[in-house]
């Protein structure tokens, strides 16, 4: 409908009348329509455009109205006085209470203690545990207690089973004398229960000259030397 068919005595794909008008008929309301949106759009826009740049007052009472509350509630708190933060500092920079100790301890004689071929490591071994508790920051916490005081006057069935002269391994770590008991094996574990630590240490006679290493000695070093435990008795702290 817009071109001529061919003829040879007319130009070739010449638009008629009738075509070029309905053409600018549609390029006239495709115009109209972009004006239209283009005149719909502005407004949305200029909106936008102010809300970027400047916050309207009802956006400032808002967000004035959200806050409010919470520090309304801040000024009703009251803040503490002087006196009361000088006494909350002092009860947090009190040392905490010292903890009670409890004592263990484990009773043999000291012939067997001392001279009994099965105990010729519990020097060695006293001696390990003094480096641990100093590279932990630890004082010593065993001693050991020739003929300790308590032993007649607290735990009388108790001494009837040990030969004299006795002594004492005294400590406060309970595993740790858990595992004594077990190396040492023959000797008698009792728990001094509400004891001070003045009446554990409590010494009722010295030891007479013991051997310091078994008669058979079969260990591949040296024995020990004479009073080699001296140095863990209660006076050597």
């Amino acid at each position: 409908h817009i071109f001529h068919c061919l003829n040879p005595a007319s130009d070739l794909w010449q638009p008629s009348q009738s075509a070029m008008a309905l053409h600018s008929q549609s390029c006239n309301m495709q115009t109209s329509r972009r004006s239209t949106r283009a005149a719909a759009f502005q407004p949305a826009m200029a909106s936008v455009h102010s809300i970027a740049h400047a916050r309207p007052q009802h956006v400032a009472g808002s967000l004035s109205q959200v806050h409010s509350p919470a520090s309304s509630s801040r000024s009703m708190i009251a803040r503490p006085s002087v006196a009361t933060r000088a006494a909350a500092t002092e009860a947090q920079a009190a040392p905490a209470e010292t903890k009670e100790v409890q004592w263990y301890a484990l009773v043999a004689s000291a012939e067997f203690f001392f001279g009994d071929v099965q105990n010729e490591s519990v020097a060695e071994q006293l001696r390990e545990r003094v480096r641990f508790l100093k590279e932990q920051g630890k004082e010593r916490d065993f001693h050991i207690v020739p003929q300790p005081t308590w032993l007649d006057t607290k735990f009388p069935a108790e001494a009837k089973r040990v030969s004299r002269p006795c002594v004492a391994l005294v400590g406060s770590d309970k595993n740790w004398i858990v595992f004594m008991k077990l190396r040492l094996d023959r000797v008698l574990r009792i728990d001094l229960k509400d004891m001070t630590k003045a009446e554990v240490l409590s010494v009722g006679g010295t030891l007479p000259v013991m051997p310091t290493s078994p008669k058979k000695w079969t260990a591949p070093y040296p024995p020990y030397s004479t009073g080699w435990y001296e140095r863990f008795l209660p006076e050597n702290q």
